[in-house]
């Protein structure tokens, strides 16, 4: 297929053939060589199944719709469930192993590793975000479903049977649960985003709903986080602990709530050993790449190229997916891991475990709240990701300033006031930064490695919560908004500068942009993930919107039988 100057013939079925193309006024400009490579990049139809009629009955219809969402999350609710436990968990610990984890001298275990409970799973998260997020790109989304919920089983039947004829072996126990459940919870977060993101990518009745889709599969982490909280009130009233807590009692509370989190997570193992099926948008984009492979004489089913691709071009988008998720999570788990502070500074003094509870479950509410609002406002044209995350940012770092700047005034004067900036501050976490990290991180890269560099920009995120974990044991209410508000205002920025704006796009034109950085063709790729009103303030700033040429992307899609 060469630019010569023969007239256009017509192809046989009637319509312009290739010849005629390369005529097109859009296409003179391509070397020979840049027509031919062009012409072979191929995308398979993303629309790939059809959601079936909406049932009459508005309950069935409504049930069919929570199901939708409701069941794929459920991984995530299994992993919120028993992660945050832990925060309410301790002061139980503390009851049953005083000396352990409590201040009762002789100390019965080393110090340290007793300090180690609250981020000892993190550093399995962080694995498992790493290793099982490139092995979902490899293996698919199924496969990597079904580990990630396996190690979550194993764990979670290890935390309820944690036992050791010491307060030092069992610590050993427990913190070796913990870092093997975190494991299967790091896998947990880029296989649940990645699948919900392509699931709603596969089809065009649910492609423009796509960031709803992913952040209403996100909301069941607050459910998980909610419901634990209401087990553990209820097995204290259950035991009439509604005041002091004896040993007995905060034994039975940890082990039994831990219980029913290995229920849950045997029950969606379950599920997803008998029911899940692969993704399709997954199974179309592996088989486009081995075509793409086979055409470079590589063989290989997944090629080193990618990820260099990526870390060459996507690189600043890398850095805002990680950074900002590392911020985000220096605020969410330095909060959720340190609850029993915070609560006993917004209660106005020591309260009892129950109370304790009554509070915590409160403040879950409030942030789930968040959660939907940022899933029914996040695919609103005027609004979308980048905005949300903005403003989320903003938000946490004025609450968390105001909450140091007056930390001893309003305690002593208005408690309420304080109350209610930390309540607003769990809202706007998830309607804001909490959301939108889970969900960009998914949408920004290429089917072909999404999983991977999501549990990448994950894992980065994890290493906040590690630091605020540790850091945040050492310092002082007060310090610690101070450092949540400093952690806000970096977010901002990062946001602000570095994230692309994926509100109304298709994943497919990821991909399609994708296959011309891999063919070296980027400067020919002309299609709307170069629309400047997808892009970030850098990258316009770098001149990638110039590259945004409708018409010569049509000539190109009808030169490669693009489906879309």
């Amino acid at each position: 297929m060469e630019a010569t100057g023969r007239p256009a013939t017509t192809a046989t079925n009637g319509g312009p053939s290739k010849e005629a193309h390369s005529f097109s006024v859009h296409l003179r400009h391509l070397h020979p060589s840049e027509l031919r490579t062009i012409s072979r990049i191929h995308l398979t139809s993303r629309d790939l199944h059809v959601l079936p009629p909406r049932h009459p009955n508005p309950l069935v219809a409504f049930l069919r719709w929570w199901a939708s969402w409701a069941v794929p999350g459920m991984g995530m609710f299994g992993e919120a469930y028993t992660i945050f436990a832990i925060g309410n968990i301790q002061p139980l610990l503390a009851i049953q192993y005083p000396s352990c984890f409590g201040e009762t001298e002789p100390r019965s275990c080393s110090q340290s590793a007793a300090d180690s409970v609250t981020y000892a799973q993190i550093c399995g998260i962080i694995l498992g975000m790493l290793a099982l997020g490139f092995a979902g790109d490899l293996i698919g989304r199924m496969w990597g479903s079904r580990l990630t919920i396996s190690i979550m089983t194993v764990g979670a039947v290890l935390l309820t049977g944690a036992y050791g004829s010491s307060d030092s072996q069992f610590l050993a126990v427990l913190l070796f649960a913990l870092f093997f459940f975190g494991v299967g919870v790091g896998g947990e977060y880029p296989m649940a985003s990645s699948s919900a993101a392509e699931r709603a990518e596969g089809s065009k009745d649910t492609r423009k709903h796509r960031g709803r889709a992913v952040v209403l599969t996100f909301s069941q982490q607050g459910w998980g986080n909610l419901v634990n909280t209401l087990v553990i009130l209820i097995l204290l009233a259950a035991q009439g602990a509604t005041s002091a807590v004896d040993s007995t009692q905060a034994e039975i509370t940890w082990r039994v709530q831990f219980g029913v989190g290995a229920a849950i997570c045997l029950g969606v193992a379950v599920y997803r050993w008998l029911r899940l099926r692969e993704s399709a948008v997954w199974t179309a984009e592996r088989q486009d790449m081995k075509t793409h492979w086979e055409q470079q004489g590589v063989t290989l089913g997944h090629h080193s190229s990618e990820y260099w691709v990526i870390l060459r071009f996507y690189l600043p988008r890398l850095l805002v997916t990680c950074l900002a998720w590392l911020c985000n999570d220096v605020i969410f788990y330095g909060n959720k891991l340190q609850m029993s502070k915070f609560i006993e500074v917004i209660s106005g003094g020591s309260i009892s475990q129950f109370k304790n509870k009554q509070w915590t479950l409160l403040n879950s509410a409030v942030a789930l709240v968040g959660y939907y609002v940022a899933a029914f406002t996040m695919d609103l044209p005027q609004w979308g990701r980048v905005r949300c995350q903005t403003l989320g940012f903003a938000m946490l770092c004025l609450l968390y300033l105001l909450c140091g700047a007056l930390y001893h005034t309003l305690l002593d004067q208005a408690v309420w006031a304080f109350q209610l900036l930390y309540f607003l501050s769990s809202f706007f976490n998830q309607f804001g930064p909490n959301c939108t990290t889970w969900l960009v991180a998914g949408e920004v890269y290429p089917t072909a490695v999404r999983s991977f560099f999501h549990g990448a920009s994950a894992a980065c995120g994890q290493l906040g919560a590690l630091a605020a974990a540790i850091a945040f044991t050492r310092v002082s209410a007060r310090a610690t908004f101070y450092a949540c508000a400093g952690a806000g205002a970096v977010g901002f920025l990062l946001t602000a500068l570095f994230l692309p704006n994926t509100t109304g796009l298709d994943l497919h034109e990821i991909d399609r942009m994708n296959r011309y950085l891999l063919s070296g063709q980027y400067h020919n790729y002309h299609g709307e993930a170069t629309n400047p009103r997808h892009l970030s303030r850098y990258e316009r700033w770098r001149g990638y919107g110039l590259f945004y040429m409708p018409a010569r992307d049509r000539e190109h899609k009808r030169l490669q039988g693009n489906p879309h």
